[in-house]
């Protein structure tokens, strides 16, 4: 089993050092403490109980819907090494949408007493989180629909994401677009639709067409495609799908019908997924930036565990992008 002279040695640090690192002393450089924390996790060094106090075993909590697809993993990896770099440790619960798993993890994560917990698209009753305001356990939220601020919030501009898309394809002369949409209880999915519905609202000559179907899947996007254009005529010349996936989907029923992007139909995502400008044509999309939003959330979070003074919670609003591809084509 290792020992405290093992993890000098492993670092080329004194002990000293590596005690002060234990103890959460700032009187180490920030590199010197990622070598230590490296070298504890790479011998799985375990710690005396006399340092129990020391931030090393301070835990955040993390609280996400789904990490199978690029948006929630991306954000968990970069909370995880942020947190790993600032001697946090992190525990990741995936409730899957379901408020009675949301209520259950939040009961466990308040048993082990998690020092600040972040969490994503909460769908229970947000007075389940007042028991951890109440006894002083902070909580950062994203991807959040908040009435009253009790708490620090991350977002993305999903609002204006949205608005840039649809001026976009209206610029490159599109009048008549077709709207896949997200889950009806998405916060973010529900903002995209704001910011659209706010555009139309300035351009009287613009048609905007909504979807039947909702969802953020590639199966949600080629079955949007498919049901509308089986009741109706194609009466669209541009397509903006809610994320990448559902643009994934949307294009590969309009190859299946015979036709070509962006030809025939131009398309534009939300997210700019890993794999959107590996395709083709690479999508033209609204970037999101994940590693930012894990990295905020978690920089706010552990301030608020380190510094408890009082302050009025934060609601940081994360600008999106557009980056342009090759899927939207200029017409007349």
């Amino acid at each position: 089993m290792a020992n405290i002279k093992d993890v000098a040695r492993l670092s080329n640090v004194s002990v000293a050092t590596v005690s002060r690192v234990l103890n959460g002393s700032e009187k180490v450089s920030s590199e010197t403490r990622k070598k230590v924390l490296k070298a504890i996790k790479k011998l799985n060094y375990k710690p005396r109980p006399s340092f129990s106090s020391n931030i090393l075993f301070k835990t955040i909590g993390v609280i996400v819907p789904d990490i199978r697809g690029y948006h929630y993993s991306d954000i968990v990896m970069s909370i995880e090494s942020f947190a790993y770099e600032k001697g946090f440790d992190m525990m990741l619960a995936i409730p899957k949408n379901d408020p009675l798993n949301e209520k259950n993890i939040l009961d466990q994560y308040f048993k082990r007493k998690v020092d600040g917990i972040i969490l994503a698209e909460f769908y229970s009753d947000s007075k389940l989180i007042d028991k951890f305001i109440n006894s002083g356990v902070p909580i950062v939220v994203m991807d959040f629909a908040v009435d009253e601020i009790k708490f620090d919030v991350v977002n993305v501009d999903n609002e204006g994401g949205a608005y840039k898309a649809i001026e976009y394809l209206y610029e490159n002369g599109h009048r008549n677009i077709f709207v896949i949409r997200g889950p009806e209880d998405s916060p973010a999915a529900n903002q995209r639709i704001k910011g659209i519905k706010k555009f139309r609202y300035k351009k009287s000559d613009l048609k905007i067409i909504f979807s039947d179907t909702t969802g953020y899947n590639s199966i949600d996007g080629s079955d949007a495609i498919y049901a509308y254009l089986a009741k109706n005529p194609l009466n669209f010349t541009a397509i903006f799908a809610v994320n990448d996936w559902t643009a994934i989907g949307a294009i590969d029923a309009l190859k299946n019908l015979g036709y070509n992007i962006p030809d025939d139909i131009s398309i534009i995502g939300f997210d700019d997924s890993p794999f959107a400008e590996f395709i083709s044509p690479k999508l033209t999309t609204i970037k999101q930036p994940r590693e930012e939003i894990g990295i905020t959330a978690t920089e706010i979070l552990i301030d608020r565990i380190t510094n408890k003074r009082k302050r009025l919670p934060k609601n940081v609003v994360l600008p999106t992008t557009l980056i342009k591809r090759d899927t939207v084509r200029r017409i007349k």
